[in-house]
């Protein structure tokens, strides 16, 4: 911590302090003006009277006591007349910052559609709490006011244009098209910039979870894409070191895709918890997302199991049906030859048979 730190440090605690004597010295002049009060009925109750001296010496306190009543009330007067001077500064000081505030949003609205009110937003960075910075910032805002209400159709576009762009920072759908486009009025653009803000407000309190599911996307779109990359029936062919490095990705992302989603599990729950409604991404809850995301993986993992053992039954049937296909076409087509009168004569079974027949008939 630097001297700067220290220093603002200790003139706050200073300030602090100052504050509490204020406070309690307020409190104690409170305290001697009743005790004061207190003592002058009394004195005023005393009936007897008393000799002269002790006369003399009563009227003297009571002068006393009516000189330190008027002193503690013009005093505690001091005290109240401090403190509301000091509020109607409060208040003087809060109505400049809710100027510039004012000014400084428009300035930046309008000079999103190409309008140069850069002295308007230089005015809004001063400091100076005085009647005419005063005088500035209320014709600085009223100028604004005015631009604003002659470029409304601009502005409603340009309004629309910001609530989609952070609507796909938000993993929502675009809602601003729900309102009339033929509609331009005041009361549209306020509505817009209220969802505008809205919408901004959600992103930067759930940061930390979209950065997370943003990571968790590009993890598990890189995992596919490498298992992709391992079907390929050329992926051995000249690839260097590449398979290497896929397969160390591939670990890598084995081990970093369950811790974010862990991470993200336990800040999805608390924001439910919290909010009492599901976290939702383009309309389904984002833990129903990564679950339904895995599912449809493991589904295609089975899917791609069973198709490889029906291929590699078919691979095992098909050449043996195959080879005894052709054992039958081969005995089908397989016929006895047809023989001239040079060819060398085979004798068949039948003829054999039929020999001792044609031999009897010769004899006859």
């Amino acid at each position: 911590m630097g001297d700067t730190d220290m220093s603002k440090i200790n003139v706050d605690m200073l300030c602090e302090m100052w504050e509490q004597m204020q406070h309690r010295f307020e409190m104690d002049i409170r305290v001697l003006l009743d005790k004061s009060k207190w003592l002058a009925v009394q004195l005023s109750k005393v009936v007897d009277t008393p000799p002269e001296p002790i006369n003399r010496l009563r009227s003297q306190q009571k002068l006393k006591l009516n000189h330190l009543m008027i002193h503690l009330t013009e005093e505690l007067q001091r005290q109240r007349d401090k403190a509301s001077a000091k509020r109607r500064l409060q208040d003087w000081n809060k109505s400049l910052d809710k100027m510039r505030l004012k000014t400084r949003v428009l300035s930046e609205s309008l000079s999103k559609i190409g309008i140069d009110v850069l002295a308007m937003q230089n005015l809004c960075e001063t400091q100076d709490n005085s009647q005419q910075n005063y005088e500035q910032l209320s014709q600085a805002l009223q100028q604004c006011e005015a631009l604003r209400a002659q470029n409304l159709s601009v502005l409603i576009d340009q309004v629309r244009t910001e609530i989609n762009q952070w609507c796909d920072l938000t993993l929502q759908y675009p809602t601003a098209g729900n309102y009339q486009k033929d509609c331009c009025n005041e009361e549209l653009l306020g509505l817009l910039e209220e969802q505008l803000a809205a919408t901004k407000e959600y992103y930067n309190s759930n940061r930390s979870i979209f950065e997370l599911y943003d990571k968790r996307v590009k993890l598990w779109t890189r995992m596919v894409a490498l298992e992709d990359k391992a079907k390929e029936p050329n992926r051995y062919h000249n690839r260097g070191g590449a398979l290497l490095r896929e397969e160390r990705e591939r670990k890598t992302i084995s081990i970093k895709l369950p811790q974010i989603e862990q991470q993200l599990t336990e800040l999805v729950q608390a924001f439910e918890e919290r909010t009492k409604q599901p976290f939702l991404v383009r309309g389904e809850e984002i833990l129903g997302r990564i679950a339904t995301d895995w599912d449809d993986y493991r589904s295609a993992k089975e899917q791609e199991t069973i198709a490889r053992k029906k291929a590699a039954t078919d691979s095992v049937i098909e050449p043996a049906s195959s080879a005894h296909s052709s054992g039958i076409s081969l005995r089908k087509t397989t016929s006895v030859p047809y023989f001239n009168s040079t060819t060398v004569s085979t004798v068949s079974p039948w003829a054999v048979k039929q020999q001792p027949d044609k031999q009897r008939e010769r004899s006859k």
